[in-house]
This record gives C-alpha cells, sequence and structure tokens, in this order.
C-alpha cells in the first residue's frame, strides 16, 4: 500500500519521487525543498488562505514522551514570534501535525550570506558594513525582547535582492 502521509510524501519530495501528488502540511501546499539541516528541513510552500508563499520549517518528529520537548519548543516559538523588526524573519504560525512540529514564516525571496559570499566572494566595505548593521538591528532588538538567537551564522542570514540583511532561525533561541 503506498504511504500518504505528510513524512512519505515529503520523503518522496526529498527524492524527486513525487511527481502527481502535491504534498500538504495542514492547510499549506509545500512547493520545494529550500533547505536541510540537522534537526529540520526548510519548505517553501503556499498558504491558500493568505493567498502567499510562506517558508515552512519541518522540525524531527517527535516521540511518544517528548512533551517537555514540545512544550520548550513552544515557548522558544512565542518568544520569536512577538520579534517586531524589520531585519528579522518574522514567524507568522507554530503547529504539530501528527507528531510533526513545524513553523511557519515569512518567505523571503534572497539567498543566505553563505551563497552571497560564495557566488560573489567578499563585499565592498560599503556593503559589507550595510549588512552587518541590519543585522546588529536584528540582534538589538532581539535582545531588548529578551531573546537571544545562540546560532548566528552566514547561512542563517537572507540577504534581498535590495541589499537588506535579514536574520532568520531563531529555532535555538533563549
Amino acid at each position: 500500500m503506498a504511504d500518504l502521509s505528510t513524512l512519505g510524501t515529503l520523503k518522496r519530495m526529498g527524492t524527486g519521487a513525487a511527481q502527481a501528488m502535491p504534498a500538504t502540511l495542514g492547510r499549506f501546499e509545500l512547493k520545494r525543498l529550500l533547505g536541510q539541516g540537522a534537526q529540520a528541513s526548510v519548505w517553501l510552500a503556499f498558504d491558500p488562505r493568505l493567498e502567499r508563499e510562506v517558508a515552512i520549517k519541518l522540525m524531527k518528529p517527535l516521540r511518544g514522551s517528548d512533551a517537555t520537548v514540545l512544550a520548550q519548543w513552544l515557548q522558544e516559538a512565542r518568544s520569536v514570534s512577538r520579534l517586531n523588526h524589520p531585519s528579522i524573519v518574522p514567524v507568522f504560525e507554530a503547529d504539530v501535525q501528527g507528531q510533526q512540529p513545524y513553523l511557519v514564516f515569512e518567505y523571503v525571496p534572497g539567498k543566505t550570506m553563505t551563497q552571497l559570499l560564495a557566488s560573489q566572494g567578499a563585499q565592498s566595505a560599503v556593503q559589507a558594513v550595510a549588512l552587518m548593521v541590519d543585522v546588529l538591528g536584528a540582534l538589538v532588538a532581539a535582545h531588548a525582547s529578551g531573546v537571544v538567537h545562540r546560532d548566528l551564522k552566514p547561512s542563517n542570514v537572507l540577504v534581498e535582492a535590495s541589499g537588506r540583511a535579514r536574520v532568520m532561525d531563531f529555532g535555538v533561541a533563549q
């Protein structure tokens, strides 16, 4: 029998095997994998209710006894969702479907700072300072709200086509 679960569909999409059936997570239509890390994967998705693209971070599925992990994850999501700054990628939702926790973020087209540096090399001093001013502004706003990122690195900074830097992935924030 075919595996029609969300996780089964995601696995098929990740290997290119899901062609005919679109994957969904709650109301969201998953379009393509944007990135994969040790603890989660990030997908470009479409929210048909609000008619916009979003980024969805799928955490590793929880085991039956992970209630404390889920409570901690939800508390972190609440803290980050309260952050409001133009250089912070906002959290729109946090939910769990089955044993699959996920976060819904604003989709920001662009490249990570890691990708930007790999494709363009070192930035000019003016460009580098402008990017760091954006990043530091985001951190000041987060710290003023009592949130510490704890995993700031070039792959967690998106750079929009306009050149503005946006800090993302406060997943291990405290």
